[in-house]
C-alpha cells in the first residue's frame, strides 16, 4: 500500500502499523520513542492496563 507523502510528513515517520478490524483497515503511525508521546493524550486517570494504554496512544 502506498502511503500519501503528506500523511508521512504529517505523523513524521514511514512506518505504520497495519490494522484489520472487521470490514476496515486502520493505519497507525508506529512511534518507536513512546517519550515523543509524553503529554499527548488528557485522561483523567491512567489505565492499569498497559495495552490499553498503548491502544489510546495509538488512536491519537
Amino acid at each position: 500500500m502506498v502511503i500519501p507523502k503528506e500523511w508521512r510528513d504529517k505523523f513524521n515517520t514511514n512506518e505504520f502499523i497495519l490494522v484489520l478490524k472487521d470490514d476496515r483497515i486502520e493505519f497507525y503511525p508506529r512511534v518507536l520513542n513512546l517519550t515523543k508521546l509524553i503529554d499527548s493524550i488528557k485522561v483523567e486517570e491512567l489505565p492499569s492496563d498497559w495495552h490499553e494504554l498503548k491502544r489510546m496512544v495509538y488512536r491519537l
